[in-house]
């Protein structure tokens, strides 16, 4: 059941102008980033729990800037890739779940030109309803943080419409499943 929820994962995201790559061990997620992306050139911005899994396995010649808050208008701004971590992702439409945590920034996830999400495929949900069920119960006390669903990049088809890809938030969104 999960390897077909997780190939409907893909395709949705695919369908949705994303990209899905399924790897078996953290190891390959950063070989995927480097065949993705040009890194020399491209400042990478990583905030919280995505900064301390990035740090403790050592993406060769990335240099992984935490966001501190303070300071994360002008970083992101001219951020070229954010990458976060989920809470969760939604087989049927392709979408991932951010919750808001204290230690990230939502912005890193809508400011820069590329967002790629690494996730582990136990946070895969057949439905959104699924997924707000446990949501709920992980915050039984009713103080349930805000929550943002992306299903792939930003676009808009207000002007004329003509779909414009990239207007509100990234151009390119990606998702990385171990």
């Amino acid at each position: 059941m999960e390897h077909k929820l997780l190939s409907l994962f893909q395709s949705r995201v695919q369908d949705s102008g994303g990209w899905c790559e399924i790897v078996d061990s953290e190891d390959e997620v950063f070989t995927t980033l480097q065949k993705k992306y040009t890194f020399e050139k491209e400042k990478v911005i990583v905030s919280g729990r995505a900064a301390e899994q990035l740090r403790a396995s050592g993406l060769p010649g990335v240099d992984i800037e935490t966001v501190h808050p303070e300071e994360r208008r002008g970083l992101l701004t001219n951020a070229k890739l954010g990458i976060t971590l989920c809470d969760g992702l939604i087989a049927e439409t392709g979408t991932v779940v951010l919750l808001n945590h204290p230690s990230e920034t939502r912005e890193l996830s809508l400011l820069p030109e590329y967002h790629v999400v690494i996730a582990a495929s136990d946070q895969l949900y057949e439905s959104l309803d699924v997924c707000l069920s446990k949501i709920r119960r992980l915050y039984a006390d009713g103080l349930m943080p805000s929550i943002t669903l992306i299903t792939g990049p930003s676009r808009t088809a207000d002007i004329e419409k003509t779909l414009v890809v990239g207007v509100h938030g990234p151009r390119e969104f990606g998702v990385i499943v171990i």
